[in-house]
């Protein structure tokens, strides 16, 4: 499995990276920068809102504080305690400046804060309670128990009994000696105030303010949402209490809620000094609806970033990759041999210049190959017959030879049979100027020089060829290519050899590719030392400055088909040496050679 290489990869895609390196941290900064300035925005509105609680609660707390002071004040009242207690000594007179300095007071205490409703005190010994209107009916017993249950003037806590909301105050004190309390103060707080109190607390944003109880025995919301309320006041008994801290201590912070699917940021503070926590609720939306503005701008951006990419990609691959991949293309087809390419360029810049001259290198290179071609064959062809006339001497001289001697000998048969052969192989030679033959064509020829051969050593050795495959009888070879073979076995192996000379012919048919002549005989002189100096020589034939025998065929064979053809030497399994000549299984080349 091949290994990616960023080396392999194309321009386009280099540019595509580079372009998206340079992008995308950019865009990553942006993103950063908001979500920084989005928490920045959201801490920032959180501060602003635990901050006006605090100071509504405050001033909350300090109005109640101060009531709470009037009230303590207004138990140890002189004229309370003594119209609670010596009323019966009282003349009506006396009893009725006692009632009206306290009706005024108790009035002083109500008009003195918005929450005040009204103020009562309830005297037990008189069955009377003495409100800022005047004489009323006694206190409901459910409203006295509570009362009565509250820790005396001390006592800070807001009470509430159906709906309506008081602070209570007893005198005497529970410590003291005294089992029943003389008389009890009742200062009712205004629900509606409150609630407007609490409205304006959170007026500016979406949401609401809930004031509730310690104890969770009340709770009042600046909206009718008593549900959501109910879940805020679950939540408000997770708050951390105050335990063992003195009663100035405040616990605020903040979190947040989910309720039916939304998310509320609840910011409460609690006040020991009331027993009450406040909790302001605003949706997350009402909190970061400027920052989701903002990050939809960025999401616009970022979908803008992302088309800009593309089109700027795809313009980068019409102005510069798909140019540069054409060219690529046309180098790839040169490369394979196709001259016939042209690449045309609509616009007048660099890579119209480069086309230009590319078509014009690939003209030029035309002309340059044709030019070379043609001198190649012209080469090829002065090579071809000067390697055949090295051979015709040589055979002549020996032929002339041999009917040298059979005429002085006066041996007629064999003269006209040397003769008749001598005719056919002179005939072969000069019959066309051409260079490629059938092998059938060959082969008789090269069965006219084995005679002569025959007619020479007689019966010294002997030559065994097979048959042709008939599907080789049209392939076409180059001119003596099998004879000076031959012709080398007879002159070197088996020259000496008194008796027993052999040598074996054989046509092998290797389809689809090629055919392989066998030329093997069973000389004894030649060693592997010299089959490998031959070996040699034939991978050597450059630069032969003169070329015979099986170098000359091997060598023309090299320049007619080129590798792997041409010739192999062996040790034969006869004992002398073995000749593969191979070519290949192909029809003719030309209609030249189909006439021969």
């Amino acid at each position: 499995m091949k290994l990616f290489r960023i080396h392999s990869v194309t321009i386009f895609p280099k540019l595509v990276v580079t372009f998206l390196l340079v992008v995308v941290p950019l865009y990553l900064v942006s993103l950063a920068a908001n979500e920084s300035g989005a928490q920045g925005v959201k801490d920032e509105v959180e501060r602003s809102l635990v901050s006006r609680v605090h100071f509504y609660l405050s001033s909350f707390d300090a109005e109640f504080k101060r009531i709470i002071q009037m009230r303590n004040e207004y138990v140890f009242d002189s004229d309370l305690q003594e119209i609670s207690v010596i009323a019966p000594a009282m003349t009506d007179f006396q009893f009725s400046q006692s009632v009206s300095r306290i009706r005024e007071k108790l009035r002083l205490l109500k008009v003195s804060s918005l929450y005040v409703q009204n103020v009562e005190v309830h005297i037990p010994s008189l069955h009377k309670t003495i409100s800022t209107t005047g004489f009323v009916d006694n206190i409901p017993e459910q409203e006295l128990d509570l009362l009565q249950q509250s820790s005396g003037t001390l006592d800070t806590s807001i009470l509430n009994r159906e709906e309506q909301y008081f602070i209570g105050g007893v005198y005497p004190l529970p410590t003291m000696s005294s089992a029943e309390a003389i008389y009890l103060m009742k200062v009712q707080l205004s629900r509606e105030k409150i609630q407007q109190s609490l409205i304006e607390i959170n007026d500016s944003l979406k949401g609401g303010v809930i004031l509730l109880d310690n104890g969770g025995s009340w709770s009042i919301s600046s909206k009718d949402e008593s549900a959501f309320a109910a879940e805020l006041q679950a939540f408000s008994e997770v708050v951390p209490q105050p335990g063992s801290m003195n009663t100035e201590t405040i616990l605020q912070g903040s979190r947040t809620v989910k309720y039916e699917g939304k998310k509320f940021l609840v910011i409460f503070e609690r006040f020991s000094t009331l027993n009450t926590t406040l909790l302001v609720y605003v949706p997350e939306e009402e909190i970061i609806g400027a920052i989701k503005k903002s990050r939809t701008w960025l999401w616009i951006v970022s979908a803008t970033s992302i088309v800009v990419v593309v089109v700027f990609s795809y313009w980068i691959y019409r102005l510069i990759h798909q140019p540069i991949r054409r060219m690529v293309m046309a180098f790839r087809r040169v490369e394979k041999g196709d001259l016939g390419i042209t690449i045309n360029h609509k616009q007048e810049d660099e890579f119209g210049y480069m086309y230009m001259q590319f078509n014009a290198m690939v003209s030029r290179l035309q002309v340059l190959i044709h030019e070379v071609y043609e001198q190649t064959i012209r080469t090829q062809r002065a090579e071809l017959k000067q390697l055949q006339s090295q051979i015709n001497p040589h055979f002549l001289y020996n032929s002339y030879f041999v009917l040298y001697q059979m005429a002085q000998l006066r041996d007629i048969d064999n003269v006209i049979n040397l003769t008749k052969h001598l005719g056919e192989y002179f005939r072969y030679i000069t019959r066309s100027a051409i260079d490629d033959v059938p092998l059938s064509m060959e082969l008789r020829h090269t069965y006219a020089f084995v005679e002569i051969q025959m007619l020479r050593f007689g019966k010294r050795m002997s030559t065994h060829y097979g048959e042709i495959p008939a599907v080789c009888e049209e392939i076409y070879v180059p001119k003596l290519i099998i004879q000076p073979i031959i012709e080398n076995t007879y002159e070197h192996a088996l020259r000496d050899k008194k008796s027993g000379g052999l040598v074996q012919i054989e046509i092998v048919l290797q389809q689809p590719e090629h055919i392989t002549i066998v030329i093997e005989d069973n000389g004894d002189k030649i060693t592997d030392e010299d089959i490998q100096a031959l070996k040699r020589q034939l991978e050597q034939t450059d630069g032969i400055n003169e070329t015979t025998g099986m170098l000359n065929v091997h060598r023309r064979l090299l320049l007619k088909f080129g590798k792997p053809y041409g010739l192999t030497l062996y040790r034969a399994a006869i004992g002398g040496l073995g000749v593969h000549i191979t070519i290949p299984l192909r029809p003719p080349n030309s209609k030249e050679e189909a006439n021969v």
